[in-house]
């Protein structure tokens, strides 16, 4: 039974100065809020890379990949101006342009 002090967590700790620990953080509040958003299920994982450095060393890395559920969000119908800005409302350009199709 361990004594509380996990080697493993040390090494996550202090792999590039805590910045493994940063972006699970980061990772997991966004997976976490997409969840809560959506009601589906994400995840994120941590993963270590361990291969060996000359006769007795380790190399160590770690790889942190999150999925989040997507938002699926509806249609909605626009008028574009000469400039691409976005309107509800015909625009004077758009009008211009129907009236000379249908001529």
């Amino acid at each position: 039974m361990s004594d509380g002090n996990s080697h493993f967590l040390m090494a996550l700790g202090r792999h590039d100065g805590g910045h493994v620990v940063e972006t699970v953080d980061d990772q997991l509040r966004d997976v976490i809020a997409a969840v809560q958003r959506t009601g589906k299920k994400g995840s994120v994982a941590v993963q270590v890379n361990d291969e060996t450095n000359g006769e007795q060393g380790l190399q160590t890395s770690f790889t942190v990949k999150a999925t989040a559920p997507q938002v699926q969000f509806g249609k909605s119908f626009y008028y574009a101006d000469r400039n691409g800005d976005l309107s509800r409302q015909p625009t004077d350009y758009v009008q211009e342009t129907l009236l000379k199709a249908e001529a």
